[in-house]
């Protein structure tokens, strides 16, 4: 967790620093927050007015693997956001932030969005989920088990707006199925991949900072694009990005076949360096934040491929 040694409350802002050791080598982390103000359709929420600013005066002191964490602070007394409007909140901080990254061509530094109330708290206890939800449409929202895969290879902002969606919604235990190292040895830039176990402790750790304190959270390992999801029957819906879409009617089609009720789908958006909101027609596959990318960007700077974990 990250440590707050100074307050500057015009811009609402903190850092810090840390280090490994006391050598040359250290990690800094700088806190900035970010509160939200809910005007009324999921595209209207504005974010505060200083947070642009403050983004942009601390990104140029980070370097490496150093890590920017975002504080949102959404407002309490219109009851839960709802989840495509949160989505485009996490979606339009990322994005902001990445701008910059991309700027400086700093892909490695680390960013965390935190929502306050919610990350690290008892679902119970938080004011978004603690009173009754006499909302019906946005009960419909949420799911006891909710289950999602994939690579989760140099865990970027698209992978942390699926997992902090994921954990947003599911009430109970999410599942995390993450893709074994062998199914993986054809991707572009393979030398560059993390290895199974860095993959799982990133997602572990991310949503132990990010999440509820009280969702159980799992981390199968995928040996085919089905997982859990083909025989598990207490799994009630799906977080698929659109272009994974195709995959949730092959899982559906198995879970048919193993006489399993199909499961709801929560379908969201990826994001690039320029949009929170991608149109249908775009090509997702080029624009958005991606693993390869990371990979690629690693070897065009050095051969050796090692790499810190991003965790």
């Amino acid at each position: 967790m990250y440590q707050t040694s100074q307050q500057h409350t015009n811009n609402k802002l903190s850092t810090s620093s840390m280090g490994a050791d006391s050598g040359a080598s250290r990690s800094k982390t700088v806190v900035v927050k970010c509160s939200v103000e809910l005007v009324g359709r999921v595209d209207e929420a504005r974010l505060s007015a200083g947070f642009e600013a403050a983004v942009a005066g601390e990104m140029g002191g980070l370097r490496g693997t150093d890590k920017m964490v975002v504080e949102l602070e959404l407002p309490t007394g219109r009851g839960r956001p709802a989840s495509k409007q949160l989505e485009w909140i996490l979606s339009a901080v990322y994005v902001h932030v990445e701008r910059h990254k991309a700027a400086r061509d700093e892909l490695l530094i680390q960013v965390e969005v935190v929502i306050l109330g919610f990350s690290q708290h008892d679902r119970a206890q938080s004011p978004f989920f603690a009173g009754p939800d006499d909302d019906h449409d946005m009960h419909r929202e949420l799911f006891p088990t909710l289950a999602l895969g994939g690579t989760f290879d140099h865990l970027h902002s698209g992978h942390k707006i699926l997992l902090t969606m994921a954990s947003w919604l599911a009430t109970r235990r999410l599942v995390v199925g993450i893709t074994d190292d062998e199914l993986l040895k054809n991707k572009q830039h393979a030398d560059r991949l993390e290895p199974l176990s860095e993959r799982q402790k990133a997602v572990h750790m991310f949503l132990e900072r990010v999440g509820p304190r009280d969702l159980v959270v799992e981390t199968p390992v995928l040996q085919d694009v089905y997982g859990p999801t083909a025989w598990d029957p207490d799994i009630d819906a799906l977080l698929v990005s659109k272009e994974t879409l195709p995959g949730a009617q092959a899982i559906d089609a198995i879970r048919a076949q193993n006489s399993l009720t199909p499961l709801a789908r929560y379908v969201i958006d990826v994001i690039s360096h320029n949009l929170s909101s991608l149109p249908d027609d775009q090509d997702l596959k080029d624009l958005k934040i991606s693993s390869t990318h990371i990979r690629a960007w690693l070897n065009s700077r050095s051969p050796s491929p090692q790499v810190p974990p991003t965790t």
